[in-house]
């Protein structure tokens, strides 16, 4: 049981700064939120001074399973690996993986790379406090992986299919229809054996997406945005933008499609094709519309602390700053539909907090000084 004293408190739970505030941790949830709170054997962190927020969560990474050398992440042998699990490639004890917690990130959304068509099922995780990313997932699996764009187009150079983005397009919407029929035939067959489709691995993990209890989570940015919106009303699927890089070219397109955007990394190399629009900017007229956006790193192609770095840019763009906290914290969890535990500091929601030297997003000496997952301190600078 950990009491957390008289800080100065952002829920994220509505707009408002609590001063002079105590939390209570018990039993890995937040037990009470008030004024001169006591518990009887609780350890007391007096916080006078200092900032609490929720826990950052970073909505796409590929962290504790991306070595660039070899991948785990990225099975590159067939366009359409639906049935893969990100669960199983992703060591917690890698270095990038142990980095997570130290910079506030308390959750994760780990999911495969981008090599494939439909990449595979990922899956929302703390980042530190217990001994296997078994027991460190919430919510698995969360997200059926896709990627649109340049990276599945490799399978080109292997005279493989696709190497263009009709050719993804085409993969996409043909994995979603052979999914359909399967799924048609299995509900015909009812209970006779004998009627059943050949088992098909691919397909019984796409079925989720159909039934809409899991969302297609897909790499895309320029106008594969709009392709990616065009599938997800074909086939009646709930859909998250991932990167979303130029996303100001078509605010009015992504705010009637519904989907959250998940937008970033921040800094890349403003080239061609798709290496623009990486400006944090351009989500301000997503937000102000009211489309639930977030901001990712993409770890460990960018270090974890990009995405405090990425709010705070968001300020200096013009974005409220409770607003660009709401991108690290409670609409990621939203995007991931964990938000009924994660993201805001409320009454029964698991106890994920970060402590504070100073206003995150907004001063930039704020750094983490204590780390807390399920109410026990997993960091301390």
């Amino acid at each position: 049981m950990y009491l957390i004293k008289n800080a100065t408190v952002y829920t994220m739970a509505d707009d408002k700064v609590r001063e002079h505030t105590d939390i209570l941790c018990d039993k890995g949830k937040i037990a009470k939120i008030g004024k001169d709170l006591e518990a009887k054997g609780a350890k007391v962190l007096d916080a006078s001074g200092l900032v609490v927020t929720p826990g950052l969560i970073d909505a796409h990474v590929h962290t504790g399973g991306f070595d660039l050398a070899s991948p785990d992440l990225n099975e590159a042998t067939d366009p359409n690996t639906a049935q893969l699990d990100a669960l199983a490639a992703i060591d917690i004890h890698s270095n990038d993986f142990k980095e997570l917690h130290k910079r506030g990130v308390t959750s994760a959304c780990f999911i495969p790379g981008s090599a494939n068509v439909v990449c595979g099922t990922g899956f929302v995780a703390k980042t530190a406090g217990k001994n296997s990313i078994e027991e460190l997932a919430v919510l698995h699996p969360a997200v059926m992986k896709c990627a649109m764009g340049w990276n599945p187009k490799g399978y080109g150079k292997r005279g493989q299919a696709p190497q263009s983005r009709m050719g993804v397009a085409d993969i996409f919407r043909s994995a979603l229809r052979t999914a359909q029929q399967y799924r048609d035939k299995k509900i015909a067959a009812g209970d006779d054996k004998d009627k059943l489709p050949p088992y098909d691995a691919k397909s019984e993990a796409l079925i989720p997406v159909l039934e809409k209890k899991l969302p297609l989570k897909v790499h895309c940015e320029q106008f594969d945005m709009l392709t990616v919106i065009a599938i997800a009303k074909e086939f009646d699927c709930d859909y998250t933008l991932e990167h979303g890089w130029a996303c100001n070219l078509y605010v009015d397109e992504l705010v009637k499609g519904g989907g959250p955007v998940n937008f970033g990394p921040i800094g890349i190399a403003e080239g061609y094709g798709e290496l623009t629009g990486g400006d944090v900017a351009y989500v301000k007229a997503l937000d102000d519309k009211g489309l639930t956006v977030s901001l990712i790193t993409d770890g460990p192609i960018y270090a974890p602390q990009v995405l405090l770095i990425s709010a705070g840019e968001a300020v200096r763009y013009g974005i409220s700053h409770h607003r660009a906290l709401r991108m690290v914290t409670i609409n990621p969890a939203t995007a991931l539909r964990v938000a009924d535990r994660l993201g805001s500091i409320e009454e029964g929601k698991d106890a994920d907090l970060v402590v504070w030297n100073g206003v995150p997003a907004l001063e930039t000496k704020a750094k983490p000084l204590y780390t807390i997952i399920d109410g026990e301190v997993v960091y301390k600078a």
